[in-house]
């Protein structure tokens, strides 16, 4: 009887705990209660599904930042360098928010960026969060900035008898 009253009253305790956990969501309002929302929702929530949402964060942001967009080096081409500042600039954002620095993370954007950021997350709890990332695979993404890469470095290369230049862009720079 005490055996199945104990595990009664664990599986209830369970209950309340997920329902709690699942029904935080973020307050957009401001910068202050945008982070503590954020936070309180990252510390409910076991580490797996912690780390779905961290990514979720960042990649709303990229997004939200026009970060991933052509040449970020104005070099006037799009290489391994642009895709080289996308890939540190996402690590630099996972690692802020990891430390529960979004907020300021955000705001070295621009003040207008990280607002329209906050309102975007007003009122989304982990589900829909991660949803609105969408696919957290990056394979598929990381492929087809390749494949972008490639083609914009081949066509000013077309016609020509040299091949392009190695070094860096080798890996992903295929012309033939």
């Amino acid at each position: 009887m005490k055996t199945s009253l104990a595990k009664l009253t664990f599986l209830a305790c369970v209950s309340i705990l997920s329902a709690c956990a699942s029904s935080r969501r973020i307050d957009g309002s401001g910068a202050a209660t945008f982070e503590r929302s954020v936070a309180m929702l990252q510390n409910d929530l076991p580490a797996r599904r912690r780390h779905d949402f961290d990514v979720a964060l960042a990649v709303i942001f990229m997004r939200a930042a026009a970060v991933d967009a052509g040449d970020l080096d104005a070099d006037g081409d799009v290489d391994y360098f642009d895709a080289r500042i996308v890939s540190d600039t996402a690590m630099s954002l996972l690692t802020e928010i990891q430390r529960g620095n979004l907020t300021s993370a955000a705001e070295k954007q621009g003040r207008e960026v990280a607002a329209a950021y906050f309102k975007q997350l007003d009122g989304l709890g982990y589900d829909e969060v991660v949803e609105l990332a969408g696919d957290l695979d990056v394979g598929p993404y990381v492929a087809d900035m390749k494949r972008q890469v490639s083609q914009t470095a081949c066509a000013g290369w077309q016609g020509m008898a040299r091949p392009p230049p190695l070094g860096n862009t080798s890996r992903i720079r295929r012309c033939d």
